[in-house]
């Protein structure tokens, strides 16, 4: 086809179906735990009893153990993944993701002109989030497992505390409910920035950047 950047395109295949099966189940368990717990701070800034709240917990923990194990194979699949899966596309280490870091920089603060660095697989200046993402969730794992323990008596650390006194317990809890809020506020606007960021290329680029996410495919232009 004859025409401009948008006609001359090409097809690439970026992510292979395991990571876009994984993308999706786990953004998903991360909404709906974002969302049970806002319920519960709702419910708790409402004044509602704690017995009243407590169902909200149990679904809270339980939705986690399924995200404790997805997570996990997502972070198994960075060793095993396609090239544009593992974390060697994901850390930017290398000298390029580092120029199109600097790049992106750029392209955001000039107000979207020119063009922003492209890339296949992870955006480079999107990678510095994902590996503060990826640090928040695996604290979000950890603080999750303790605190499921501690105050619900469920999961596999639940007999962690059973010989410890009701104090102890609680003041152990609450020093890792604000490790795990913290790790909570820097997801909300991790998925706001990711949304934004999504449109803003989406429109800019059309790499089809959204769709990727389901066939697993990328347009670039002929250039």
């Amino acid at each position: 086809m004859a025409g401009g950047e948008d006609k001359e395109r090409f097809m690439v295949d970026a992510w292979d179906w395991q990571t876009r099966v994984l993308h999706w189940i786990n953004a998903l368990l991360v909404i709906t735990l974002a969302l049970l717990m806002l319920g519960k701070e709702g419910m708790e800034l409402l004044g509602v009893e704690k017995p009243l709240r407590r169902p909200l917990n149990f679904a809270h923990a339980y939705v986690g153990f399924a995200f404790i194990a997805t997570f996990t194979l997502r972070v198994i699949w960075a060793f095993a993944g396609n090239r544009y899966a593992r974390w060697a596309d994901i850390v930017p280490v290398r000298r390029d993701q580092w120029e199109g870091i600097v790049r992106g920089i750029r392209w955001y603060l000039g107000g979207f002109k020119g063009r922003a660095a492209r890339a296949v697989g992870h955006d480079p200046l999107a990678s510095i989030f994902y590996c503060l993402l990826f640090v928040a969730l695996a604290s979000q794992c950890v603080t999750g497992l303790v605190l499921s323990g501690a105050e619900l008596k469920a999961g596999p650390l639940s007999g962690l505390f059973s010989g410890m006194g009701e104090e102890a317990v609680e003041a152990a809890a609450g020093a890792l409910e604000e490790v795990h809020e913290a790790g909570f506020l820097y997801i909300v606007f991790f998925i706001f920035a990711h949304l934004v960021g999504l449109v803003v290329h989406e429109v800019s680029e059309k790499t089809g950047l959204f769709s990727s996410m389901i066939h697993g495919k990328k347009y670039f232009p002929k250039e």
